[in-house]
């Protein structure tokens, strides 16, 4: 910030401004213009809001250059407020009909007929008027109000941030719960099917060990018939012995074939419950409201308790 010249010396540098807005919420944020009229020392975001606003977009705001080290304590002099019809115009005027401030411009082009009063004589000893008494008081009435609501706001919050953990754990919990369920059920169909498995090897092994069995009988009968080819009487004599055993052999097969037949073939099928619940657009449950906006909450302060309940996961 540059330094200000008095009669010819160099002045220090203004002290640090703090905003009066931000102060009453206890925050400390340096100012970077003044109202004349409010006479308050503003940052830059009340001041951008204070332009804005109906009452204080037609007051005189100076930048920190221009601004006076601390609030101005002249009495009702040099008084500015513009009018908000006819900003080069101050406002001199007041409709008690009508409740209005007006300029100058505002009675001739407007052509009021109402009986007006000059506002210098009107507010006289104004701050200790009954109107502006209760006009005080209701002011108070709205802040109160807009600091509860406030409250509320942060109670609501707070609640809503308990009930958001609450239900991701609770989501998280059942999410461990399914697997763990599903895992169970798994490996008890896994157990089955190994069981299974062992079992129908077991029937196979003995039916080949049978087949293989009787493969070596009449490997071991045709070799003994072969080497009594030429011989009638040997031949005649091995047919007759290997006849019961061929019957036997053949018998066997017959009942390994009609075993091979009853051995069960097994596959996987899908519960399909099972398989609806993820297909299903419901999922696992639902994050829902769980009260109806503007139920009874309780009294002011007390927390809002039944928004951690707001997670029904079935």
């Amino acid at each position: 910030m540059a330094s200000l010249e008095v009669h010819g010396k160099t002045a220090p540098e203004r002290s640090a401004q703090h905003c009066d807005l931000c102060a009453e919420g206890d925050e400390n944020i340096p100012a970077e213009a003044y109202c004349t009229v409010c006479n308050e020392f503003m940052c830059t975001p009340c001041a951008t809001s204070h332009q804005r606003s109906r009452l204080g977009r037609s007051h005189k705001l100076v930048d920190k250059e221009s601004m006076p080290r601390k609030r101005s304590e002249t009495g009702q002099e040099n008084v500015n407020e513009y009018c908000k019809d006819h900003p080069q115009e101050l406002v001199k005027y007041y409709c008690p009909t009508h409740g209005d401030l007006l300029c100058g411009d505002c009675i001739v082009k407007n052509n009021h007929t109402c009986k007006m009063e000059v506002i210098a004589d009107v507010s006289k000893g104004y701050g200790n008027s009954t109107e502006f008494k209760q006009h005080e008081v209701k002011l108070k009435t709205i802040t109160d109000k807009i600091s509860k609501t406030k409250h509320e706001i942060d109670l609501k919050a707070v609640s809503f941030d308990e009930s958001k953990k609450q239900s991701v754990k609770q989501v998280r919990t059942f999410q461990a719960e399914l697997i763990n369920a599903i895992n169970k059920m798994s490996d008890e169909i896994t157990t089955d099917i190994e069981s299974k498995a062992q079992t129908t090897h077991a029937i196979l092994s003995n039916l080949k060990t049978t087949s293989k069995t009787g493969e070596v009988e009449v490997h071991s009968m045709t070799n003994v018939i072969e080497n009594c080819k030429g011989n009638d009487i040997l031949l005649f004599i091995a047919t007759h012995r290997t006849k019961d055993i061929a019957k036997n052999v053949s018998n066997k097969i017959d009942e390994v074939e009609n075993a091979l037949e009853s051995v069960p073939q097994y596959k996987f099928t899908e519960n399909s419950e099972a398989k609806t619940l993820f297909e299903n657009s419901a999922g696992i449950g639902h994050f829902k409201q769980a009260i109806q906006p503007g139920a009874p909450t309780g009294k002011h302060g007390k927390s809002y308790k039944h928004f951690s309940k707001a997670c029904n996961v079935s």
